[in-house]
């Protein structure tokens, strides 16, 4: 399994941001997605796919940060939760 880096970020609190997981070239290979700050708190979305309809949405798991994730088409928008923090975040895949 391999790790790419698609953000790094400081955010304000709920500020959101757009990632365009088409370019990268791994969006038909998605297994999971990993937040974390600088505190080491985390926050852990895992790919669901539905091969009948050919769409997918990331599940949280586990949400230390009060992060929200929405997939539409080869897009995902990261919304940071109430307080100021930095993110970085990882696609396994």
């Amino acid at each position: 399994m391999n790790n790419l880096m698609i953000l790094t970020k400081d955010f304000v609190a709920n500020e959101s941001v757009v990632v365009d997981l088409k370019s990268t070239g791994v969006e038909d290979r998605l297994n999971s997605l990993i937040f974390q700050n600088k505190s080491g708190q985390s926050a852990q979305f895992l790919w669901q796919y539905h091969n009948v309809e050919k769409i997918g949405y990331f599940k949280e798991i586990m949400n230390d940060l009060g992060v929200k994730v929405a997939h539409y088409d080869g897009f995902l928008t990261v919304t940071n939760g109430g307080g100021r923090q930095y993110l970085k975040a990882e696609v396994k895949y």
